[in-house]
């Protein structure tokens, strides 16, 4: 329950999400979704011939450019989707598949728009239109480290997402969003149960792995920690097309084993199969 109850603060997003630079605009995820868009084949070798996007919620045509501006991104080009031309067609053809969009939705782009056309099975490009209607919007994705091991956090790729009482700062790659060292429980004392994390107003590093529990001789019992890999952040407050939460429990009958093992961690299964991926650290001190 605990661990329920922390889960379900993080994952609801409550309140405004914003790239933490000083000099930029701030997007709100009251107003907006955020996903990461890419075709996941599971073949890491093969990510380099791949390229991601962010598909933004509804904007006016004159205010796109600014919204994936305070992403640090701008819009992808059409030449950029024809380069990759399957990559899109199925990552629209999926959004409609889900419900994410509806057939032949318009999606904002450099100098014009891109739809999934059903009926003709293929990617629809138009000029842009007149006036200022609201239309979802794709931004580039630059951010192309593509493997736990390569990830880094950066000023072009934090995001601040305030939370239930506090403000966690994470990052993302070229997969998903990615928030560690979540601490979900106080550090308890020796040979007691644990409590809710009660600490508040504060802004937590979430782009960095705690420490492991203590085990054969290492680490700490400070270590009570979640990680959150996800390729979609909700609008605040929606409760619509919310994802399924795959949670991740390690093994190693507490001798052995850490939620930020690079050989279970949760990018690419929540990339590939449309999920959240929560892996925990635990312990016995």
């Amino acid at each position: 329950m605990l661990l329920l109850l922390t889960l379900s603060a993080l994952l609801a997003v409550p309140a405004v999400l914003a790239v933490p630079t000083s000099n930029s605009a701030r997007l709100a995820n009251t107003d907006s979704s955020l996903t990461i868009l890419y075709q996941n084949n599971l073949n890491g070798t093969d990510d380099a011939n791949h390229i991601a996007a962010i598909l933004l919620g509804a904007s006016p045509a004159s205010q796109a450019a600014k919204a994936c501006g305070t992403l640090n991104e701008r819009l992808i080009s059409r030449a950029a989707i024809e380069a990759h031309y399957d990559d899109f067609y199925h990552q629209l053809s999926y959004l409609v598949y889900s419900g994410r969009a509806n057939a032949n939705q318009d999606f904002i782009i450099s100098n014009g728009l891109v739809s999934f056309n059903q009926r003709r099975a293929c990617l629809d490009f138009k000029p842009t239109p007149y006036g200022n209607r609201r239309l979802s919007v794709l931004c580039t994705q630059s951010a192309n480290a593509s493997q736990p091991t390569t990830a880094v956090a950066t000023s072009q790729n934090e995001i601040t997402i305030p939370a239930g009482r506090n403000k966690y700062v994470g990052y993302r790659n070229l997969k998903s969003w990615r928030f560690s060292g979540i601490p979900y429980a106080d550090q308890p004392q020796r040979w007691h149960h644990s409590s809710v994390y009660s600490g508040a107003g504060q802004t937590l590093n979430a782009t960095v792995f705690g420490s492991q529990c203590p085990q054969n001789g290492a680490g700490s019992e400070d270590c009570l920690f979640v990680n959150i890999q996800t390729p979609y952040i909700p609008k605040a407050g929606s409760k619509q097309k919310l994802k399924a939460v795959y949670f991740w429990i390690h093994g190693g009958g507490f001798n052995g084993g850490v939620g930020s093992s690079p050989g279970t961690d949760g990018g690419n299964l929540a990339s590939r199969e449309d999920l959240v991926v929560v892996t925990i650290n635990y312990g016995k001190f």
